[in-house]
């Protein structure tokens, strides 16, 4: 059932999926969905591996779903010094995801890689999922690493492996390129929450230290 509520200008819990995005887009709040998408091994390392950081060092419960096997514990360990806290599993469907959403805590931190290859992806299952995610206060990324997209129409891409993308309260598009030991994120941000709508638009980040990270 619809119903009317009052908005509030409480601060609401956040938390950041990049500390170098953080000034472009905030953070992730209760209640909102990030679609991401990545170009790159090292950009989806960067944004899976630091946000889930971010949230186990922050308290929350976390959760890492995705239908294949490339999770590494070893390399979260660099990120936080909590990794032994995340709770996994794995999906295959859209159906499957929603049943795991309506299993964890109120209040969590879920990521989600590889959305793009699950099955059964509707209109109708998406709205359900942003049903939950309302319902129960999740932060949820949703985030795909695609071997090739249309750089020349990315809501196109963003429609193909998300669905409906409006239900979203970001979209981002990640890239990592090097230049001899020197990293930067390249950005684009599709949508954003109305207050860093002014930063919508083309980004290049330095990056080095996160990176290396991961190398070493």
């Amino acid at each position: 059932m619809s119903m009317f509520f009052k908005p509030s200008d409480a601060p609401k819990n956040a938390i950041e999926l990049l500390e170098e995005l953080t000034p472009l887009v905030g953070g992730l709040e209760n209640s909102s969905i990030a679609g991401v998408i990545t170009t790159d091994a090292l950009a989806q390392n960067l944004i899976q591996y630091s946000s889930i950081a971010n949230a186990l060092n922050s308290e929350i419960p976390t959760y890492y779903l995705e239908p294949t096997n490339g999770f590494s514990t070893k390399l979260l360990s660099k990120f936080s010094e909590k990794s032994e806290n995340i709770l996994m599993g794995k999906v295959y469907t859209l159906g499957e995801l929603l049943d795991a959403l309506g299993m964890v805590r109120d209040d969590s931190f879920v990521f989600v890689s590889n959305f793009g290859v699950l099955e059964e992806i509707d209109k109708k299952g998406m709205l359900e999922l942003r049903k939950i995610v309302d319902r129960k206060g999740i932060f949820l990324v949703l985030s795909h690493n695609a071997l090739e997209i249309n750089e020349l129409n990315l809501i196109s891409e963003f429609r193909r492996l998300f669905f409906v993308p409006e239900l979203f309260e970001y979209l981002l598009v990640m890239r990592v390129s090097g230049y001899r030991g020197h990293y930067r994120l390249n950005l684009t941000v599709l949508k954003a929450p109305s207050e860093f709508v002014k930063n919508t638009g083309e980004h290049s980040i330095p990056i080095d230290s996160k990176v290396k990270m991961i190398l070493e």
